[in-house]
């Protein structure tokens, strides 16, 4: 190959790797200070493995993500089957006694896995089978998008939002981040109302039935200053600012309080006691932390901007994980690699100098290829079963590259060419490391079909990554050999191949 076609080719192959290592592996703040990019491993699922499992087997939603709070949204007007079964057992239905608690649970009807009140469903169809009405369906998937929504915009590692039993909504968080958990449920409209106490506050925004929040408040956000404190930072229109400002106006006289409400619920309170004339109100109550502040501001801004839902939520089955292997098992598997890492690249520059750029190139495509499939095939997570599936693969690509190397360092030895001695070493492994790789794929495949759940999630990856190994040692790395040797004349000593009578052609 020549030097100008392998110099294009060695430039897209390495455009390609630093493009690909990026989205795989690199994540960061935005200059907003509100939004983060992840990369593709941020995102990638963390499964049970790194704790225990909860929950189905099947729905991925439903398994325990090492450490964390899971609870479940119910809509008002529906209730699990556990909680219809306490109910009414506790009544004793032969009493002749009117029990309006009991008539109240009679009113419920089994719909799937949960029991709903009677004005939410429709009639028995022809299987004898309840459903929602429409307008709960159309109103609970508002819901879902809404807590979808609120999640997102917290970019937390780890959380999941997920439809439970069909009509209730399952959220799994992070150890660290439960705050959100209880907040993020609030469903309503969002006001501001201001005065001594919540129950006789007056409603300044929107101060009429004609206007909409949106007339008042632009948006929320969080920021932390430069002495750490966490912010709740609200935006107002010309309107709202107005609004503040004329309600706080006798706030130096006597002491009131900003009510932020989102339907029934309180989601920020200031204490004021000075007028408030500003676009940005900055809002501290010196025991934010970065989470809380986040989420007490998403949970504004969803309100004031997003999609709205008439139903309102109760959080139950709130249940609490600790992670099987430690809070940090995740940081350690990371930090066994990079060692295993290091070691396998100090190995392939000292035996084989700068022909250990073949292999990095090669290893790097696979590395990317591995976790992109991980993150973008459903059923597979980022487990102790997939990392120890990855890593036999890996020293499975390790030492076919090396046989290759070997192989040809044989040959050049004897005294041939360096493309005479690749062509011909590689002629000598390729079928043996052709029929290894076949089998070691098939049998990775085979046993993902008839193994356990545990088990399946490993012979799949193996199988795809030993797939992955197979190209990569048979086809690229060949090819990026190809493109190395163009810019050597001494192409011995680039390779640390030495022959037994001289050391160069």
């Amino acid at each position: 190959m020549s030097k100008v076609k392998s110099a294009i080719c060695l430039t897209l192959m390495t455009l390609l790797i630093a493009g690909l290592c990026f989205i795989c592996f690199v994540s960061f703040n935005l200059p907003n200070g509100i939004e983060t990019y992840n990369s593709i491993l941020t995102m990638t699922e963390k499964d049970a493995d790194l704790g225990l499992r909860y929950g189905g087997k099947e729905d991925k939603s439903d398994r325990y993500l090492g450490g964390g709070y899971s609870a479940v949204y119910y809509p008002e007007g529906v209730i699990s089957a556990e909680e219809f079964e306490l109910e009414f057992n506790s009544h004793d239905m032969y009493d002749n006694t009117y029990d309006p608690d009991l008539q109240d649970i009679l009113r419920y009807e089994k719909v799937g896995n949960l029991y709903f009140d009677s004005d939410k469903i429709k009639s028995a169809n022809s299987s004898g089978a309840y459903e929602p009405n429409d307008d709960f369906k159309a109103q609970f998937q508002k819901a879902v998008d809404l807590f979808t929504a609120r999640y997102e915009a917290l970019h937390l590692e780890d959380v999941r939002v997920s439809v439970f039993d069909g009509y209730a909504v399952r959220v799994f968080v992070p150890q660290s981040d439960t705050a959100a958990l209880e907040p993020l449920s609030y469903t309503g409209e969002f006001t501001v109302k201001y005065g001594s106490d919540a129950s006789s506050a007056a409603t300044i925004m929107p101060a009429r039935a004609t206007e909409s929040i949106s007339d008042y408040v632009k948006s929320a956000g969080s920021r932390t200053g430069a002495d750490g404190t966490n912010y709740v930072v609200i935006n107002f229109t010309q309107k709202g600012r107005e609004a503040l400002a004329k309600a706080s106006d006798g706030a130096a006289d006597s002491s009131a309080t900003v009510f932020f409400r989102v339907g029934d619920n309180s989601a920020l309170e200031l204490s004021v006691s000075e007028k408030i004339d500003q676009d940005s109100l900055y809002i501290s109550n010196g025991q934010f932390t970065e989470i809380s502040a986040k989420t007490s501001a998403v949970l504004i801004d969803t309100a004031v901007n997003g999609v709205q839902t008439t139903l309102s939520f109760d959080v139950e089955n709130t249940v609490n994980y600790h992670a099987l292997y430690g809070e940090n098992s995740l940081l350690w598997m990371y930090i066994v690699y990079a060692i295993l890492f290091a070691a396998m690249m100090i190995f392939f520059f000292v035996r084989y100098h700068l022909l250990g750029f073949a292999h990095l190139y090669t290893y790097l495509l696979f590395l990317c290829g591995t976790v992109l499939c991980v993150w973008a095939i459903p059923f597979l997570t980022l487990s102790v079963e997939t990392f120890a599936a990855f890593m036999l693969t890996s020293l499975l690509l390790c030492v076919s590259n090396a046989v290759t190397f070997e192989k040809a360092r044989a040959e050049y030895a004897t005294g041939k060419t360096m493309t005479s001695s690749v062509k011909t070493g590689y002629s000598k492994c390729f079928w043996n490391l052709f029929d290894v790789h076949i089998v070691l794929a098939l049998a990775g495949f085979f046993t993902f079909f008839v193994a356990l759940p545990p088990l399946s999630g490993f012979a799949f990856v193996f199988g795809l990554t030993a797939v992955f190994s197979g190209l990569g040692t048979l086809v690229l790395n060949r090819f990026n050999w190809a493109i190395l040797m163009a810019y050597t004349d001494k192409k011995g000593p680039f390779c640390n191949f030495k022959r037994e009578e001289t050391e160069d052609e």
